[in-house]
């Protein structure tokens, strides 16, 4: 083991000391006057004349320390060597990749490079612009393993009753084959129902992409059987009847306007918001006349219901769905709504806060090819098996494309947590401080 020569000043180090030395042998030793080198020299690489000790080299790293390296010289042809420092690249590489590691986290929630240095200023100072390059490169070195066999599947409850008892049938569909998995009934729909009921038809050792409504059980149920394997979506389709059911019926041109807004976060739906903006600005010439505007709305209300139906016509006709939004405008359009969150109402800002909560499970199926973002073919399955009265949804391409990493790292634990925290990191320089 190698011999550490203590001081009264640095005997309190000794833990760190032997972190940094421990792995070299007898034949090395770390002096009084803070050397690291060998005991006894090495032979000339040269003229195999043995070497003596010829002071040392400092490496010296600003605001961590600084390291004395022994040198050796040859007495007989004048070369000279110095000892490996290997060992104190490896401690800078060791922090500093922990640094990259803090910054994807941060990034990750979204706090910008402004944010991380002004936050790094308490723990190492990084300018902003060495933040961002130490980012990129490191997103560049990163690959997502990219599992082809996951499995994907929508899953729905339905509520059919026997006579006067109420029961629940639990339906599995495959994404992909669009066929029935395993559709059962049962008397009731506990979680314990619900996980034997998962268990039995669906591989949890196997990756799967799943789809469900915003049932609050299903989080802890799907994570507890299928753990880090899980892909969980929301339904989009349910999403969009939350937000509707928190207007009223009788809205007013406004209200329908916000109400567009929040529908077209995840699917397009420009053509109706710019005509709802044009009866907004056409209300302001009648808004002081109480009987006028009366009258006025429900011949704008009856408009825009003709306009919608027609838009849905096309739509059918050239059997294409409602197209949705890209995972920037998406992004784009609920910022926009997050900025003036505090004028809506209150079940409008609860909506947004749960979206937001949400963000990833609502935009997954951005991220794995041919994922499904809607229930839509299980409820269609659902009406055509048992209907409904007879049962009684970045400002550049690469800041989006690390994004999208990021995301899927998450996913996939890839975001790593450190060896060493930042204080025993510290810690191990701190006997060369300077």
């Amino acid at each position: 083991m190698v011999t550490i020569n203590l001081t009264l000043n640095n005997f309190s180090e000794l833990h760190a000391l032997l972190d940094v030395f421990g792995c070299f042998g007898n034949d090395y030793e770390y002096t009084t006057r803070g050397i690291f080198r060998r005991k006894i020299p090495p032979v000339c690489s040269i003229c195999n004349t043995p070497m003596v000790h010829n002071g040392y080299n400092p490496h010296t790293k600003d605001g961590l320390g600084e390291i004395n390296i022994g040198r050796y010289k040859c007495s007989n042809c004048g070369s000279t060597h110095e000892e490996d420092y290997s060992f104190w690249e490896d401690m800078k590489t060791l922090l500093f990749d922990t640094f990259n590691d803090f910054f994807q986290l941060l990034r990750y929630h979204n706090v910008s490079y402004d944010g991380i240095s002004d936050l790094m200023d308490f723990i190492y100072p990084r300018s902003r612009s060495t933040i961002f390059r130490a980012f990129y490169k490191e997103m560049e070195q990163e690959t997502i393993p990219y599992s082809e066999n996951i499995h994907m599947v929508h899953y729905d409850e339905q509520h059919p009753k026997e006579g006067r008892c109420q029961k629940y049938r639990l339906t599995l569909l495959d994404a992909k084959a669009q066929r029935t998995i395993a559709d059962e009934l049962f008397k009731d729909k506990s979680p314990e129902t619900i996980k034997e009921f998962l268990k039995k038809n669906l591989d949890a050792s196997e990756p799967v992409f799943i789809v469900t409504d915003f049932d609050k059980r299903y989080p802890d149920i799907l994570k507890e059987i299928f753990r880090d394997k899980l892909v969980h979506q929301y339904c989009l389709m349910h999403l969009n009847k939350l937000i509707v059911n928190d207007f009223p019926k009788n809205t007013t041109i406004e209200q329908e306007l916000l109400k567009y807004r929040l529908l077209s976060i995840f699917y397009n739906r420009e053509n109706e918001i710019k005509f709802l903006q044009k009866l907004q600005s056409e209300e302001l010439n009648v808004i002081n006349n109480k009987e006028k505007h009366q009258e006025w709305i429900k011949k704008a209300k009856k408009e825009f219901c003709q306009y919608r139906h027609k838009l849905k016509l096309e739509i059918r006709r050239k059997k294409e769905n409602l197209p949705r939004n890209s995972l920037e405008k998406a992004k784009y359009n609920f910022d926009k709504l997050m900025e003036n969150i505090r004028i809506y109402d209150e079940k409008v800002q609860k909506r947004l806060w749960m979206i937001n909560k949400h963000w990833l499970n609502l935009t997954l199926f951005h991220y794995l090819p041919g994922a499904p973002a809607t229930n839509n073919p299980i409820e269609s399955y659902y009406s055509k098996s048992l209907k409904t009265d007879n049962k009684k949804k970045f400002r550049t391409d690469k800041g989006i494309e690390n994004r999208i990493k990021l995301t899927q790292m998450r996913r996939l634990n890839l975001l790593k947590k450190p060896q060493k925290s930042f204080m025993e990191l510290f810690r191990l320089f701190s006997p060369f401080k300077l």
